[in-house]
């Protein structure tokens, strides 16, 4: 039999905002790097999300075990593509809303005006941004 906390993997959301250093996220080729080190780094440690680029903002989502999402959010602090980094939401959550280990939300400025009111991501509050992420991925789908 296996002990119930062994049963339970209690799952966490983290809604962050940083600021992309230099040319970060501006190219496909940059865009390309970050992805596969995402997915490879998340699908090891059963994490997944979603990121979107907006300007020199980069506002990302991750789902997982709380010691997971602690590692992670360690090597992001610790990447100097990274400044400035704001955690907007840090909870605990019933189920993924996130299935893959990272998605790509496409910018669309019309978009992302129409959610943000013109504010900055940082901004923003994490149903805000989720509701960003979701409408412009929806869109450009």
């Amino acid at each position: 039999m296996i002990p119930l906390s062994e049963s339970i993997k209690l799952l966490y959301r983290i809604v962050y905002v940083s600021k992309a250093v230099g040319e970060t996220g501006q190219s496909v080729q940059s865009l390309a790097h970050i992805l596969g080190a995402a997915e490879r780094n998340n699908r090891r440690d059963e994490v997944s999300g979603a990121m979107m680029f907006h300007g020199d903002e980069i506002v990302q989502i991750v789902e997982g075990a709380r010691t997971d999402l602690d590692r992670l959010m360690r090597r992001v602090g610790a990447d100097p593509r990274h400044c400035d980094l704001v955690v907007v939401e840090d909870r605990p959550v019933m189920q993924r809303r996130y299935r893959e280990p990272m998605r790509l939300c496409q910018t669309d400025h019309r978009c992302v005006a129409n959610h943000s009111g013109g504010r900055r991501l940082r901004e923003m509050s994490a149903i805000e941004l989720e509701r960003l992420m979701s409408a412009c991925s929806l869109q450009a789908a």
